[in-house]
């Protein structure tokens, strides 16, 4: 079993309070949307009976934090607070996944973004 099957249950669970956390915070989004890039190393992947413990698994992973940090442009202090917040509410996976509604939040906002840059409407991209 790999780490994104094992992890797919958590990642599916409908969390529409972390969520909502992670829709009020710029930090905590960049955060989560930077979190599939962010070098990590897991341990082993479970066995194909093994229950996932997600608890020791985050103790099992080594993250880059620094490199993390300088790809969001935030200082370390707020990385780690924000990996606090995030990894507690499940919103980010150690397998470098992030929750399934946070993953459409994270591409709603980048589309909102890439619009009110390029003064488009939604309507528009579609010419």
């Amino acid at each position: 079993m790999t780490w994104l099957e094992a992890l797919l249950p958590f990642r599916a669970r409908n969390n529409f309070e972390a969520a909502a956390l992670l829709a009020q915070s710029k930090n905590l989004l960049r955060l989560a949307a930077a979190w599939p890039r962010v070098k990590r190393t897991l341990p082993a992947p479970p066995g194909p009976e093994e229950v996932v413990d997600l608890e020791r698994l985050w103790v099992g992973t080594r993250i880059d934090f620094i490199g993390w940090g300088e790809m969001t442009g935030l200082h370390l202090a707020a990385v780690l607070a924000g990996f606090k917040v995030l990894q507690g509410n499940q919103v980010i996976f150690p397998d470098g996944t992030v929750s399934h509604l946070a993953e459409a939040l994270i591409k709603k906002q980048a589309a909102g973004k890439f619009l009110a840059e390029m003064d488009l409407k939604p309507g528009d991209l579609r010419k």
